[in-house]
């Protein structure tokens, strides 16, 4: 048999790369935005055919499911050995950092785009902090929920905020609005409020709610009096 000629053989292509993976996919609707996603534009931006993005996701809603939940997954914070409080309020940073930052995040959990699977990791390094510092399972899920409660409200509150802004308003300006449809003498207590309704700080900040919830916990466990 007469020896192969090289210039007959076929050329393989080794090892070429996908040009698209479903994590590329997830931050790249991510980073054009969730709320107004179009699913022609990001195929365009990713430089694919529509068809493309179908391989890898069903259709827009899953699309819009998964890279909420990717954005909503958190890491535990460090665990250094600290007391139980201050492992708590980090782990309260955490959460409201996760939440804080993006309305979207705090809608889809409502519209159970993402929950469980997203935090199952986070919640059981929670619960297993709080039992090699004393606490019983349902005493540190009771924690968990609390301080879960208090993050979301605020991130809901701040979300709120922010929409105000991306209309060039605020807090102080809506009230102002609204109050000139009762009379002057109406609504008097709220008026007197009127400084302390209208500041968009206070309500996004979650420090003094965690703290009240972390001296309620300690008081329970009988570690202040």
């Amino acid at each position: 048999m007469p020896p192969l000629n090289p210039a007959t053989i076929p050329s393989r292509v080794v090892g070429r790369p996908r040009r698209l993976t479903l994590d590329g996919l997830l931050d790249a609707a991510i980073e054009g935005g969730l709320a107004d996603l179009n699913m022609k534009e990001l195929a365009g931006r990713l430089g694919v055919g529509i068809a493309t993005l179908y391989r890898y996701v069903e259709n827009r809603d899953t699309l819009v499911r998964l890279a909420t939940g990717r954005q909503a997954g958190r890491r535990a914070p460090p665990d250094a050995g600290q007391d139980w409080a201050d492992l708590a309020r980090a782990f309260a940073d955490t959460l409201f950092a996760s939440l804080g930052g993006n309305a979207q995040l705090v809608i889809g959990f409502i519209e159970a785009q993402w929950g469980i699977a997203v935090e199952m990791e986070f919640v059981d390094a929670f619960l297993g902090a709080m039992t090699v510092r004393g606490f019983d399972d349902e005493e540190a899920m009771y924690l968990y929920r609390q301080i879960g409660q208090v993050c979301i409200g605020a991130a809901a509150v701040k979300g709120h905020f922010s929409a105000l802004a991306s209309r060039d308003t605020d807090q102080g300006q809506e009230l102002d609005r609204a109050l000139l449809a009762w009379e002057s003498d109406e609504l008097p207590n709220l008026r007197a409020a009127a400084q302390a309704y209208s500041d968009q700080v206070a309500p996004c900040d979650i420090g003094p709610a965690i703290d009240a919830i972390l001296r309620d916990t300690a008081r329970r466990r009988g570690e202040i009096g």
